[in-house]
C-alpha cells in the first residue's frame, strides 16, 4: 500500500454514546458488547511500509473522548493529544505545527471501530467468552465492513480475513493482537489489490476517571469547532478550563 493509501484507510469510526461498561470491581457480565470499552488501546502497524500508529482512546461518562497520539513514518514521528468535548469542540495539544494534516479524531475513530468489529467476528460471544488465551481465525467471502463516524466514512468489500489471538490481563482487560488481511478495488476492469494491517492492543472495560481535570486551564491547548458555523465559533468565547468548555456548550445548546 501507498502512503496516501494509508492514510484514507484511516478514515474510521469509533462511536461516541453512552455504554454499559462494567464496575472496576465486577468482573466482565455476559452479553457487554466488545463496543463499549472505557479506555482502548491499539498499536497498527503496515507490513512493509514502515508505517506504524498508536492510539490510547479515553471514554468519559459524559460523552467526551481524550485519544493520545503517536505517528511513525520513516524518518518522521509525530505526539500529540486531540479532544472531543460535546460532540462540537476539539482541543488539540503536543502537534507539531507541520503535522496540522494529521489532527483528527475521525482517523482513530475509524481504526478503533475497525478493531473492535473484528473482534465481534472474532468473537461474538463479546470479552467475556474471553477466559483464557486462544487463537481465532475467520473468513468473510460475503459481507463487507462498514464504518462511519458522522463526519468520516470507510471501509473494506468482502472478501477478508482476520486471524490471531485473544486472552485476560485482568477481570475487566482483554488483549488482542490480529491480522487483518483485505482487498482494494482498482480503477474500473483493475485487479484488486491485496493488503494487510497487524491490530494489537488492550479494551478496558472498567469504569476509569477521565484523564483531563475539568478545573484545569487550557493554555497549552488549541481550540477548534467540528463545524465553523457553530454558533459559539462565531462568537468570541474563550474558555477558562475544561468545565467552561463544557458548561458553555451545554447552555448553547438548550
Amino acid at each position: 500500500m501507498c502512503p496516501v493509501r494509508v492514510r484514507l484507510l484511516l478514515g474510521w469510526v469509533f462511536v461516541a454514546c453512552c455504554a454499559s461498561v462494567a464496575s472496576a470491581a465486577e468482573t466482565l457480565t455476559p452479553g457487554l458488547q466488545w463496543k463499549d470499552p472505557s479506555e482502548v488501546r491499539l498499536r497498527v502497524d503496515f507490513p512493509g511500509e514502515g508505517y506504524r500508529a498508536e492510539w490510547q482512546l479515553f471514554r468519559c461518562r459524559c460523552g467526551d473522548l481524550l485519544v493520545r497520539t503517536e505517528l511513525n513514518e520513516p524518518g518522521e514521528t509525530v505526539h500529540g493529544d486531540i479532544a472531543l468535548i460535546g460532540k462540537r469542540a476539539l482541543l488539540t495539544r503536543g502537534f507539531d505545527a507541520d503535522a496540522a494534516e494529521l489532527v483528527s479524531i475521525d482517523a482513530p475513530a475509524l481504526m478503533m471501530q475497525l478493531a473492535l468489529r473484528l473482534l465481534e467476528r472474532a468473537e461474538p460471544g463479546g470479552p467475556a467468552a474471553v477466559v483464557k488465551r486462544r487463537p481465532v481465525a475467520v473468513t468473510e467471502e460475503n459481507r463487507p465492513i462498514q464504518l462511519d463516524t458522522g463526519t468520516a466514512v470507510g471501509g473494506f468489500p468482502a472478501p477478508w480475513s482476520v486471524s490471531g489471538e485473544l486472552w485476560p490481563v485482568n477481570e475487566t482487560g482483554r488483549r488482542f493482537d490480529l491480522e487483518f488481511r483485505f482487498s482494494t478495488g482498482g480503477a474500473a476492469g483493475a485487479e484488486a489489490q491485496q493488503g494487510e494491517m497487524r491490530l494489537a492492543g488492550e479494551a478496558e472495560y472498567a469504569r476509569r476517571d477521565f484523564p483531563l481535570d475539568p478545573g484545569a486551564g487550557l493554555d497549552e491547548w488549541s481550540l477548534e469547532w467540528r463545524d465553523a458555523d457553530d454558533p459559539l465559533a462565531q462568537s468570541d468565547f474563550r474558555p477558562e478550563s475544561l468545565e467552561d468548555l463544557r458548561r458553555r456548550i451545554r447552555e448553547s445548546s438548550n
